[in-house]
């Protein structure tokens, strides 16, 4: 708690118990630590997974400290200003790269100076690496979060009356158009409760929706429209842009950090197996890679996946890239894509396909540098009991 606090500020834990929305993005909220960590519990349902992996960037931050990694103010600086999920997710890849590299036993330094002047992201010995952060695009939240209003206005119009609705949620509608929505809704409703008439709405574009009297038979749903979303253009433009802005750098890596871009389903390449993701990327950036020849390599990884039991290690090595799959304690499953350009830096590829290699070892070994002897399973003695909620809590 006091590491914490001296880390992100006195403001911090009611930013991680209780998220707020401050930008209005779905995905863009603080991570709640505090409802994972069990000194902290407020509900039951908060998983030891959840604690560990808080635990793993708190350990993280520690001993980047503990160790004078040069760089580390400025980044905690960052995570003061901008406590949202998207620039956490940059500043957690930046520190959990400076401690794999760290565990190597080589120097390492965050926000280092560019040749071409201005601050990058983090330097491992002779590898400079800029981080770029894919999450899932916004239209797609936009989305997800107006369904989600709809269900909840035609749930609440339904209340104890003998009706139920089936069929399609409307396209996504602006403010007043969804205002006039809602009404022809509760009009519907009303007429149907009183008349048991079934009752259609439609909305602009032909979507129908139905009010049926009785009770919802098995199986009636309502279906949200498809938004289409072109993931592998949005990545390889976000990718570009850093390449460019990279050019001054001298030679660089380009580490993405996804969340929820591309890895999570239902996107097709959620489904693929390792050597296919590893394939479908080294096509993607191949190109770009032959276009800006000071860009070393292009990492793609994701460890938002949770899993118990991990799955066992794999690794794909493909013509022009490398795949690996890494269990992570306690129950995250990382994937990370390695598509080096085509005149080969081996020192450095060599480098970073070794950090990957070992990437589930690095939580340990910081515990133990910690003072944490035991490493993760000492984290977890006595937590495995069900919760049992205070008599004294009201919630």
């Amino acid at each position: 708690m006091a590491d914490l606090t001296a880390f992100f500020g006195s403001g911090w834990l009611a930013k991680a118990v209780l998220p707020s929305l401050p930008s209005g993005r779905a995905s863009d909220t603080f991570v709640g630590l505090g409802r994972a960590a069990p000194v902290l519990q407020i509900m039951n349902g908060a998983g030891m997974g959840a604690w560990v992996e808080a635990v793993r960037w708190w350990a993280t931050y520690a001993y980047l400290e503990e160790a004078g990694v040069p760089g580390l103010d400025s980044v905690r600086r960052d995570a003061r200003r901008d406590v949202t999920l998207s620039r956490f997710l940059h500043t957690q890849a930046q520190a959990r790269l400076a401690l794999m590299g760290v565990a190597h036993g080589l120097p390492v330094e965050l926000e280092p100076t560019k040749a071409g002047g201005g601050p990058g992201d983090v330097r491992i010995g002779p590898v400079f690496i800029e981080v770029v952060t894919f999450a899932e695009d916004q239209k797609l939240q936009d989305y997800e979060k107006f369904r989600q209003n709809c269900c909840g206005h035609l749930r609440a119009l339904e209340g104890n009356r003998d009706i139920y609705w089936e069929g399609n949620i409307p396209e996504l509608l602006n403010g007043y158009d969804f205002a006039t929505w809602k009404k022809r809704t509760e009009e519907a409703a009303r007429q149907c409760a009183a008349s048991g008439a079934t009752v259609d709405v439609f909305s602009s574009a032909g979507r129908r929706l139905t009010i049926h009297p009785g009770t919802a038979p098995q199986g009636t749903a309502l279906v949200g429209e498809a938004v289409e979303s072109d993931q592998g253009r949005r990545l390889l433009g976000k990718v570009r842009g850093k390449c460019a802005k990279t050019e001054g750098a001298g030679t660089a890596w380009i580490w993405v950090e996804d969340h929820s871009g591309l890895f999570h389903f239902p996107m097709p390449f959620a489904g693929m197996s390792l050597a296919a993701k590893t394939d479908a990327l080294a096509d993607l950036f191949g190109p770009l890679l032959g276009e800006y020849v000071h860009v070393a390599g292009i990492i793609v990884s994701n460890g938002a996946r949770r899993r118990l039991p991990l799955p066992p290690d794999e690794d794909a090595l493909r013509p022009a890239a490398q795949g690996f799959q890494r269990g992570l304690p306690l129950d995250r499953v990382r994937e990370t894509i390695v598509i080096p350009r085509r005149i080969l830096l081996p020192e450095q590829t060599n480098l970073i396909t070794r950090m990957c290699d070992t990437e589930a070892a690095a939580l340990d070994w910081v515990l133990g540098r910690l003072g944490i002897p035991g490493g993760v399973p000492s984290l977890l003695a006595g937590l495995s009991t069900p919760h049992q909620p205070s008599p004294l809590w009201t919630p």
